[in-house]
């Protein structure tokens, strides 16, 4: 029994060695533009969302299932911005206001993308494939306003509405570069909102169309790294 156990432990950090061996962690940062679709915008032609170019860093890591794929798990942090119109003409109140108001909506969240990753070539050069889903947890928004393109207040707007977690499935594209130490990579990808981002409690049960949900095209770049190197060089002694 002794000896059974001692197998399987040894099993076990072998394991955990090669899979260290294989395993390549990093970090990734860059843009995202995003498109937020409100249903008032159709129904009562009162809000124009624009895209915003907003901002995303993290740390992922790879893990090898077997052959090309991999399973590649995510931390980010990422800013949104949205462009708002907003039509005076469409309110009593307001009707007689001659311009537009203009606002900037920034949203902040936390995001957990878990993907398949299929490389495309095991050379010094090559290319991938990820698709997957993300779970992302609202932090807080501000609301910037203005007139005329200055802007003259910025409103928290935390606690409106706006739902705590948000789905969304990921399909992309990538490309990495063998840079010795680790690789360097450059990757784009979609995302398509699949939760409403925001609860209208007045619109409870109206099937209204499009919802509103993000949609974002998201480019980064950044750098991947061996587990085993890192491990090499924080320990040294035990790899010689």
């Amino acid at each position: 029994m002794k000896n059974l156990r001692n197998a399987i432990i040894a099993v076990i950090i072998l394991m955990t060695i090669q899979a260290q061996a294989q395993v390549k962690i990093g970090v990734l940062g860059g843009i995202n533009a995003s498109q937020f679709n409100m249903p008032l915008t159709k129904e009562l032609g009162v809000l124009s969302i624009k895209k915003g170019v907003g901002t995303t860093v993290g740390i992922f890591a790879t893990t090898p299932v077997y052959g090309a794929l991999s399973i590649r798990t995510e931390a980010n942090y990422m800013v949104r911005n949205y462009s708002v119109k907003i039509d005076p003409s469409q309110y009593e109140a307001t009707a007689n206001i001659p311009f537009n108001l203009t606002a900037n909506l920034k949203s902040k969240y936390y995001e957990i993308p878990v993907m398949f990753q299929v490389d495309l070539g095991q050379g010094p050069v090559g290319a991938y494939l990820i698709g997957g889903a993300a779970l992302s947890g609202y932090m807080n928004s501000q609301l910037g306003v203005g007139v005329l393109g200055t802007q003259l207040l910025r409103i928290p707007i935390s606690n409106i509405g706006f739902r705590k977690t948000e789905w969304s499935a990921i399909g992309g594209a990538g490309m990495r570069v063998d840079v010795g130490f680790g690789d360097l990579i450059l990757e784009g990808r979609y995302q398509a909102g699949l939760t409403d981002l925001v609860t209208i409690p007045a619109l409870q049960g109206v099937n209204l169309t499009p919802k509103n949900r993000n949609n974002s095209f998201v480019f980064k770049a950044g750098v991947a790294i061996p587990l085993s190197r890192t491990a090499k060089t924080r320990y040294p002694v035990a790899y010689r």
